[in-house]
């Protein structure tokens, strides 16, 4: 089911009882439970607010008489009132439709059973119940609410009397009441077609057979019993509370139709008009249409709505309320807005100092001025005349009773008579113009020329008169002396060579040239247009201007002093004429001994330029490249390099470090060994080392040499030829590891333990023969 918004009744309850709300708005809108006596023809309305009997009418059906009224059920799509009358020489029970105010009935069909309750659901549905004397006794029937046919939907069963529905819109339900001794209280939704209800059970005091029902919100209901009282009790069968009220009678059917009240139907612009609304709680909201184009929705649950009108006129407001199915007007109220007078202020608004100003305003029936919010005693006439700044404004009462001021104030702006000043007294060169200031004022000065500025060319007094615009007067003077300017002259335009020198003139004056000097003399190195003002010592300036043109000194750079080895050529790299102070003419010098060079470049202008280097000249090192060995074998340990001076760099084919290896080959191999020394000078030397073969020794001695294992740790044995074998062993730079000669011949152990992994040379001596193994210790 589709979210409603539902008005809760109990909202304007006060401690389960209906009307302290209702009270505290203007107007105050009647909360009417109406019920129906089965036993007489009485209508009764029950006021929630005091639970008093607020009207008893003797219902009516033209042509015939009413006994008795078993039901009422209010449609909340066309809001019509319901009702099943009992008439006297009539068999079985009449629908029609009843007056709630008259109690006049119209009849719309002949239900032909005796039907003991009706109700609606939202869609405007009728549906009835039958009573247990009917003869197809408690079963449920839609009705036709513009025939009264009925159609059969099924029997409900239950307790004996009673058989009283009532639709909660909320859950989309019927409950059902039946019994009277032992009670039944049980719904289904109201899309069954079958009887298959939930039971409710009771906790509380029901009070007896229930004749009435009226649905309040989500989960409550009114309940009118066989004891004459009103009760509360919830959807969950709860009967919450004591009893709310004692009734004339036992009130059948029960129907709450919703009520508006206006409070006033004339206004004012601007007053507001209140429209209340109660008993909403069949709707989902309330649309106000105030009739001037304006609208307000506002939930059921609202006690009703403000709006006020801005423009005088006749209004009809219409009141339209939507169930979720049907919305449609409901109840409509004229309003009559007056018009308010109308107030226009008029007057001079700014004040100058000691004045006075008049205020007009629009005459009414009467009229009071406010000064600054506050009413001016005496002043109710149409003008008021003012010396004071402030916010001025007329309240004024039409014949209508309607008031209003100036929707814009008159507000009065005290201005200050306009500022002149001239300034002091001064002096200026050739002339000089005074402006009065005050844009858009009127001027007069005492040469009758009317201009914000004077121009003047001669000394003399000035004064002048300035109005503004809110024709407040001030004037002032001031006394002008008049100078001639200086005479300022820098000759014809004119050419040289590096720089010129300009002279001003005009000693004791001030100087301000273009290229920034504020000397008399200014020396240019640059060609272009220089100009000078001079001021002299009356303050008057004067300008003259010269073309120079300034053909430069050519640039000569020999750079900064340095140093090289063995020689130096120096050059200012550039073209000219040269004369050097070993007077050649060269454009470079080379240098082999130290000392300061300079150089003399005249270029194509004539214009000439020197410049001076001092240079070092270092000596290049003396290097020497050795071996400490000769008759060198392929198969011998490398050999170390030996350079002098010591901490150069070796280089060749085979060589790392200073260590050459051998086993490149036989034949003849260069080494090189270059130095740099402190002052950068580098020199090198070549050395070719010439390799045997010596393929006999080798073999010889490679035989009878056994080491193993190998690869190892720095733990092996050696197996010598003979007794008294040198045992040599070096590193890959050279170094000696170990040197010991061996007594004995056969397996010697040898323990390397401490030196590092890598590739190391065993060199065994025995008698003449000579053997070189390779050794690798791994860790």
């Amino acid at each position: 089911m589709k979210k409603r918004l539902r008005i809760a009744l109990f909202a304007i309850v006060a401690t389960f009882g209906f009307g302290s709300e209702a009270k505290a708005q203007i107007p105050a809108v009647q909360h009417l439970i109406w019920g129906s006596s089965p036993f007489q023809d009485s209508l009764w309305s029950i006021d929630t607010t005091t639970w008093s009997v607020v009207n008893r009418i003797g219902p009516t059906l033209p042509g015939f008489t009413i006994t008795g009224m078993t039901g009422l059920a209010y449609d909340p799509t066309t809001y019509e009132t319901y009702i099943i009358m009992k008439v006297s020489a009539v068999t079985g029970r009449v629908l029609g439709k009843i007056n709630l105010q008259t109690g006049v009935c119209s009849q719309v069909g002949n239900l032909g059973d005796q039907f003991s309750s009706i109700m609606f659901d939202e869609t405007g549905q009728l549906w009835g119940a039958t009573g247990n004397g009917a003869t197809v006794p408690e079963t449920l029937y839609k009705i036709d609410k513009t025939t009264g046919a009925k159609t059969l939907q099924f029997a409900m069963g239950n307790g004996a009397d009673g058989e009283i529905i009532c639709y909660n819109r909320d859950d989309n339900n019927i409950y059902h009441w039946s019994g009277n001794s032992t009670m039944v209280m049980e719904k289904w939704p109201i899309s069954n077609v079958t009887y298959t209800p939930t039971n409710i059970v009771f906790t509380g005091t029901p009070g007896g057979e229930t004749f009435g029902m009226l649905y309040l919100d989500a989960t409550h209901f009114i309940v009118s019993n066989i004891s004459s009282t009103f009760k509360r009790l919830t959807t969950s069968g709860a009967y919450d509370g004591a009893t709310l009220a004692s009734l004339p009678d036992d009130l059948r059917g029960l129907v709450m139709p919703p009520a508006f009240a206006q409070n006033n139907t004339t206004l004012c612009p601007g007053d507001t008009t209140f429209i209340g609304a109660g008993n909403t709680m069949l709707f989902d909201s309330v649309i106000y249409h105030w009739g001037d184009g304006n609208t307000t929705a506002t939930a059921a649950s609202a006690t009703g709505s403000f709006h006020s009108y801005s423009t005088g006129g006749t209004y009809t407001i219409s009141i339209e309320v939507d169930n979720g199915t049907i919305q449609d007007t409901i109840k409509t109220f004229t309003v009559t807005v007056n018009p308010a007078p109308s107030v226009t202020l008029s007057g001079i608004n700014t004040l100058c100092p000691n004045d006075t100003v008049v205020i007009s305003g629009t005459a009414q029936v009467t009229s009071q001025w406010y000064f600054n919010g506050v009413p001016v005693p005496s002043q109710t006439s149409a003008t008021i005349s003012v010396n004071a700044p402030g916010v001025y404004n007329m309240f004024t009462t039409n014949s209508f009773g309607c008031s209003d001021s100036s929707h814009t104030p008159f507000i009065l702006t005290a201005v200050p008579n306009p500022t002149v000043a001239l300034g002091a007294d001064f002096s200026a060169c050739v002339s000089a113009v005074l402006d009065a200031g005050n844009p858009g004022a009127t001027f007069l000065w005492n040469d009758n020329s009317t201009a914000q500025t004077l121009s003047v060319t001669a000394s003399g007094t000035y004064n002048v008169m300035v109005t503004d615009s809110n024709n407040c007067s001030a004037s002032d003077s001031i006394a002008v002396v008049i100078n001639p300017l200086p005479v300022v002259a820098l000759g014809a335009d004119t050419t040289n060579c590096g720089s010129f020198t300009i002279d001003a003139q005009n000693a004791g004056s001030t100087f301000l040239w273009s290229n920034g000097d504020t000397t008399q003399v200014s020396t240019v190195t640059s060609g272009g247009i220089y100009s000078v003002t001079v001021t002299d010592a009356n303050g008057c300036s004067n300008s003259d201007s010269i073309s120079v043109t300034i053909n430069p000194n050519p640039v000569v750079e020999l750079g900064s002093d340095t140093s090289g080895c063995a020689s130096v050529t120096i050059s200012p790299n550039m073209t000219g004429t040269f004369l050097w102070n070993d007077n050649t003419t060269g454009p470079s010098l080379t240098v082999t001994t130290s000392g300061v060079y300079s150089v003399m470049v005249t270029d194509s202008n004539g214009c000439s330029q020197s410049d001076s280097v001092s240079v070092v000249v270092n000596p290049l090192p003396v290097v020497g490249l050795a071996v400490a060995v000769s008759g060198i074998c392929v198969d011998d340990a490398d050999v170390t390099l030996i350079g002098t001076p010591s901490g150069g760099t070796f280089s060749g084919t085979s060589v790392t470090g200073n260590q050459f290896d051998p086993s490149i080959g036989a034949g003849n191999h260069d080494v090189y060994y270059s130095f740099t020394d402190g002052n950068g000078c580098t020199a090198s030397d070549t050395l070719t080392l010439i390799i045997s073969a010596c393929v006999g020794i080798h073999e010889q001695a490679a035989a009878n040499l056994q080491v193993y294992p190998n690869p190892n740790s720095g733990s092996f044995t050696i197996e010598l030829p003979e007794n008294g074998s040198l045992v040599v062993i070096t590193d890959m730079l050279g170094n000696v590891v170990y040197n010991e000669r061996m007594i004995s011949s056969g397996k010697n152990q040898v323990e390397l333990g401490e030196q590092a992994a890598g590739v190391y040379f065993i060199k065994v001596t025995a008698g003449d023969v000579t053997s070189v193994s390779r050794l690798v210790i791994r860790k």
